[in-house]
């Protein structure tokens, strides 16, 4: 049996294939002309080296006279030839190229970056706002260069006060900074994604019952009761904070009872079908409206709102006071508050799909556990087909 062994010059030879920095050996077998191919990683070449790992780009790294020097090349055979060519010379006193001084890149640059961005095409702009302002305190003016996945899992082990769906929350809006920064040439790598997300439960869907609405809505009167509407809209809609506070009257139609809201989680439009409560929040919220703004959500001075946030954390303050319970109750709440109350009035979940926005139906049957009385419907379905069965064979 012949054995021929190609490196990867003569496979160069005959085929151009990117190689990526492994050398490829193929083993053809007798006369039958079959041939096995085997990958082996490449040995690794003092001073060159490739960032990020599995990127395809490769970097050279030596010293010259106590001075380090580093080139990004491309790829790994260019990166070996021009270290070999820098080391040389180095001997023969060849003047290297200058090293400028790195000038560093803070959290903070990145970060009103990655906001920029989010504003023009996120719909979920004011969350990450939220976010990045929660981590500007602690990350603001640390280089980029110094974040690493470990002090991203150190800070998240100290915020003992976020669940852990929060710390994915924040583990996402991190990511995204960084991945903006690496599109504008400022950041080369992404620690938080070596960083290990929790384990969510979903299983269980936190609800506002009617009486803890009350005690709410009570606070709310006694407080701030021109934010009341906004709460009713919250609760009767199911809108996400991000789209009623986004809303605009030229959407409301209350001839027909709807909103039409065109810029969605999901990316598609839908249609909000209004109760008589919605109705009526919203001709309260129209005589308070201006020629100035077009925002639905006016603050009490008759300015346009982008989050609740002002008012709402001094009634939840008060709210968990007078019933610890209310701790878990976010804005978000609201929204599940309206689905879990259309299930348990027995609307199908397909419709209940369609007025919630849910793209997928696997986000409705979250809820489902909340409509036993579907299931027992279907039960006794089945009783009653045995019984008129059981009489017809009977009489057969």
């Amino acid at each position: 049996m012949a054995t021929h062994l190609f490196s990867i010059a003569t496979a160069i030879k005959t085929a151009t294939l990117p190689t990526f920095g492994v050398i490829i050996e193929e083993e053809i077998l007798g006369s039958s002309g079959m041939s096995r191919v085997a990958i082996k990683r490449a040995k690794q070449v003092k001073g060159v080296y490739e960032n990020p790992l599995e990127s395809g780009i490769w970097w050279i790294n030596y010293y010259v006279e106590g001075r380090r020097h580093r080139e990004k090349v491309g790829r790994r055979s260019d990166a070996i030839a021009l270290y070999q060519r820098r080391k040389t010379d180095a001997r023969m006193g060849i003047k290297m190229p200058e090293v400028r001084p790195r000038i560093p890149v803070f959290f903070e640059e990145i970060a009103a970056d990655a906001l920029a961005y989010s504003k023009e095409h996120k719909a979920s702009y004011p969350g990450d706002q939220s976010t990045v302002n929660k981590l500007l305190p602690t990350f603001g003016k640390v280089p980029i260069d110094e974040i690493t996945p470990q002090k991203i899992k150190a800070y998240f082990d100290t915020r003992t006060d976020l669940t852990k769906t929060t710390i994915n929350r924040y583990r996402g809006t991190i990511s995204m900074i960084f991945q903006e920064a690496i599109r504008n040439g400022k950041a080369t790598a992404n620690p938080a994604r070596l960083v290990r997300l929790h384990r969510e439960d979903n299983s269980r869907v936190r609800f506002v019952t009617f009486a803890e609405e009350a005690t709410i809505r009570a606070i709310i009167r006694e407080r701030c009761a021109v934010h009341e509407s906004e709460f009713t809209l919250a609760l009767e809609t199911g809108m996400r904070r991000s789209e009623l506070y986004k809303l605009e009257w030229d959407r409301v139609d209350l001839k027909r009872r709807q909103i039409i809201l065109l810029q969605t989680k999901n990316g598609s439009a839908r249609a909000v079908i209004l109760t008589d409560a919605a109705v009526d929040a919203l001709k309260e919220l129209r005589t308070r409206s201006s020629d100035k703004h077009h925002q639905v959500c006016l603050s009490r001075y008759g300015e346009p709102m982008i989050s609740p946030r002002a008012w709402f954390e001094l009634v939840m303050e008060d709210a968990v006071k007078s019933n610890p319970a209310l701790r878990t109750v976010t804005w978000h709440i609201f929204r599940h508050t309206y689905i879990s109350r259309l299930v348990m009035a027995g609307v199908d979940l397909r419709t209940v799909q369609e007025l919630a926005g849910h793209k997928d139906v696997k986000m409705t049957t979250r809820y489902a556990h909340l409509a036993p009385a579907h299931k027992l419907a279907a039960v006794d379905r089945l009783a009653e087909y045995r019984k008129q069965h059981e009489g017809n064979e009977a009489l057969a």
